[in-house]
């Protein structure tokens, strides 16, 4: 799954607020970044230090330290949510879907109060 123009339009269509749309779209970047990590963990996200050489990896990450600081900040952030995700629906966090993140998001909206 890469964040391409199907992908946007699926989490688009999901008519979820716009800032759970934003989160879900980079969420999906982040996992689609993991993806591309060089990594032999059978559907584990890869470790902090393997994150962390990608990024020394990717040119203009590695010319800005304070957005590389950020960025594996934000792919820290992100493992975990995928982890648990996964975790909740018993998978591999690399074999998650768009559709897994959209439901989790889905699920996770408080309710609108029913007419009474």
């Amino acid at each position: 799954m890469s964040i391409d123009n199907a992908v946007i339009a699926e989490i688009d269509a999901s008519l979820l607020p716009s800032r759970e749309r934003h989160h879900l779209r980079v969420l999906v970047h982040c996992l689609d970044s993991f993806r591309s990590m060089d990594t032999a963990t059978n559907g584990a996200l890869p470790d902090a230090a393997s994150r962390r050489r990608w990024c020394e990896q990717q040119p203009i990450v590695a010319e800005d330290p304070a957005f590389m600081r950020q960025l594996l900040l934000q792919l820290d952030q992100a493992a975990q949510q995928l982890d648990a995700l996964a975790e909740r629906l018993g998978r591999r966090p690399l074999e998650l879907e768009v559709s897994d993140l959209i439901a989790s998001a889905t699920a996770q909206l408080p309710s609108s109060p029913q007419p009474g």
